[in-house]
């Protein structure tokens, strides 16, 4: 498509949000052999979008659009139909040829918008509840940044599957969300502690399993919160990564502690289509409802990242094309 152009987010400089720059480009063109090429209507936008990347990167990971050509030896892709993916970073532009191989179909039933919010949180949900520690019912769990995008996804799974879910938010104001979206009871971080709390809520039993994404300013107080036998999940590093962690410190009560990816749990595009039908069947179903999603066009990247790192947000931010 010589002389076309697409809309893309870079990062010019660092600095958080003053450093992402709206640029016209040069359109990427045909795909390639194993590629299709998605005309984006939605992309997804996490903290880590903009953190991790360096000087000219385009942020983003997720993405839903419109298959509207594909490359050699693609077969299982229509031209026409709606597609989504996650884990794939470039993505905060209008067209790109991705990996034939990563895309998932969205049913007519689920929208753009909300695909987009569900996909990627929900993947992680899913290999968190479904297959790392696999929950059953009449377990108690505890659930960090519950009013999160993830957590508003994985709360409401974890209640679905019988679990007892114990939330923490940052701030009174997510509370709220939080205890519509799954939790049982919600502790708020800068008013009580969290395993004072969860000791109290759980008759001193504490819970078996623990998932946090905040990371450094959370991580020692997570195990605490934990009974014997129970497993800490840290998926992310929200506040920073996590210190260095004696084992012998895990001993004295035998708990165990995963340090996991996603793209781990869909390398295999069997485990990728699995998971993400399982989600998606749910949300169009209403067993997870994606009722707080929050959207900005793609040209306020910047204000969107910068209310989403000062948690001005609750629940998913999408930013729309």
């Amino acid at each position: 498509m010589s002389g076309a152009v697409c809309r893309v987010i870079r990062i010019r400089r660092p600095g958080g949000a003053a450093g992402l720059e709206l640029c016209r480009e040069e359109d990427p063109g045909p795909p390639g052999p194993g590629e299709v090429r998605l005309v984006q209507t939605a992309v997804g936008l996490n903290l880590n979008d903009v953190r991790d990347g360096g000087p000219g990167a385009v942020p983003g990971v997720q993405g839903t659009g419109v298959a509207e050509a594909v490359g050699d030896g693609v077969g299982h892709v229509a031209p026409g139909r709606r597609y989504g993916y996650a884990d794939l970073p470039g993505a905060w532009r209008t067209v790109r040829n991705v990996p034939a191989d990563r895309l998932v179909p969205f049913p007519d039933g689920v929208d753009d918008i909300t695909a987009t919010a569900a996909l990627l949180r929900g993947l992680v949900a899913h290999y968190l509840l479904r297959r790392l520690h696999r929950l059953g019912p009449d377990g108690t769990v505890l659930f960090h940044a519950a009013a999160g995008g993830v957590g508003l996804i994985a709360c409401q799974w974890a209640a679905v599957l019988g679990a007892r879910v114990i939330g923490t938010v940052g701030a009174a104001a997510k509370a709220e969300a939080a205890l519509g979206h799954g939790c049982e009871h919600v502790i708020v971080r800068d008013r009580e502690g969290i395993a004072e709390r969860v000791a109290g809520l759980t008759g001193g039993a504490g819970v078996s399993v623990a998932y946090d994404s905040i990371g450094r300013d959370t991580f020692a107080e997570t195990l605490e919160c934990l009974a014997p036998m129970g497993t800490a999940v840290c998926f992310g590093s929200a506040s920073g990564p996590v210190g260095p962690l004696p084992l012998e410190r895990l001993r004295h009560r035998s708990l165990s502690v995963a340090f996991p990816t996603l793209a781990a749990w869909i390398a295999d595009r069997g485990d990728l289509m699995a998971a993400s039908e399982e989600l998606l069947e749910m949300v169009g179903a209403g067993m997870i409802r994606m009722d707080l999603i929050r959207t900005y066009p793609l040209e306020a990247a910047a204000e969107a990242w910068r209310d989403m790192e000062l948690r001005r947000t609750v629940g998913p931010v999408v930013l729309t094309i």
